[in-house]
């Protein structure tokens, strides 16, 4: 049987949490070298615009922003 990836959640808060140099990406930087690199990757989000379960399929989905007041 092949070794199994970690499960892990990551979750985002401000989105200055990814980037800026502090805990969190000090934090993430240490997991990313401490696992294998992943096949792929299962993102989940409660960001959604529509009122119903949804499922993207695409290999490189447009990023939907639902934030801001953020530096550029």
């Amino acid at each position: 049987m092949a070794d199994l990836m970690p499960v892990i959640f990551l979750g985002h808060g401000n989105p200055m949490n990814a980037l800026a140099k502090n805990d969190y990406t000090d934090g993430w930087a240490s997991i990313g070298r401490a696992i294998p690199r992943p096949k792929a990757v299962i993102a989940v989000s409660a960001h959604w615009y529509v009122p119903a379960c949804a499922v993207t399929a695409n290999l490189m989905p447009r990023t939907i922003h639902d934030f801001g007041g953020f530096p550029r």
